[in-house]
């Protein structure tokens, strides 16, 4: 693209307020996975299985079915 006249725009939803970049990582760290299944096992943290399905659904971009 170095030939062109056009400019890259920054994306801010991937920037922190502290200027460091977003890490996927820290989202699903194996720590905060285990927390969180520790959370449901003791019933503290509750799951609707269609909730999970329609993300998982629109993650894959296929029309939830009714």
């Amino acid at each position: 693209m170095s030939d062109t006249n056009r400019y890259m725009t920054h994306r801010r939803s991937a920037v922190r307020a502290s200027g460091a970049p977003l890490a996927a990582s820290s989202v699903n760290s194996p720590t905060r996975v285990e927390a969180l299944r520790r959370l449901v096992t003791a019933g503290q943290y509750q799951v609707s299985p269609r909730w999970l399905a329609t993300k998982i659904f629109h993650a894959a971009g296929v029309k939830v079915p009714e």
